[in-house]
């Protein structure tokens, strides 16, 4: 995970780096190739860290090599935390465990990686589907989380998907694809 701040010199120091405060400025670059298995790992962690789970189990799917995305680093945490925490959010009280699978990107570079939160025991109506898909701006309060993930892998380039399945729900997160990388 990212830090926000870091704190350098100290309280007295007139000639801090930036600013009178001795803060470092928040908007230090982004990573734009990132394993998704990791950050899958860093956001379970935070959202463990910060009890945000409610007790929910959260199983992993994880391939043994890395799973390299070209995407915002930043952003692809935030859909993880939105998706998780919804999926902690909307679980049944006696629902399995929500599930995280990701899978690698094909060989040829043609298809990117990808990544499912399958949520058993939730369930979302034709209409709450559309609207977190088609017009974010209609969705309750319920769906915000999802609506919001969504906007985020649009902007990274992916796309969005919810799936119906028997035990509940699947929402499935295509990266874009790496492309040719050595031919």
């Amino acid at each position: 995970m990212s830090a926000a701040l870091d704190v350098k010199g100290s309280p007295g120091d007139a000639e801090a780096p930036f600013g009178s405060q001795g803060l470092e400025p928040v908007d230090i670059p982004d990573v734009f190739q990132v394993d998704v298995a990791v950050s899958v790992r860093d956001a379970l962690e935070l959202l463990g860290a910060t009890r945000r789970l409610h007790g929910v189990e959260v199983s992993l799917e994880l391939p043994e090599d890395p799973v390299i995305a070209r995407v915002s680093r930043r952003r692809l945490e935030q859909v993880l935390l939105l998706l998780v925490a919804h999926a902690a959010d909307a679980a049944p009280p006696a629902a399995q465990a929500v599930r995280v699978v990701v899978e690698p990107p094909d060989d040829f570079g043609d298809v990117g990686p990808r990544f499912q939160v399958v949520m058993p025991g939730v369930s979302l109506s034709e209409r709450e589907t559309r609207s977190v898909v088609l017009s974010p701006l209609r969705v309750g309060n319920t769906q915000r989380r999802l609506a919001r993930a969504r906007e985020l892998v649009d902007a990274m380039g992916g796309e969005l998907a919810l799936e119906h399945l028997e035990e509940g729900t699947a929402v499935s997160v295509q990266l874009p694809a790496p492309g040719l990388a050595s031919f």
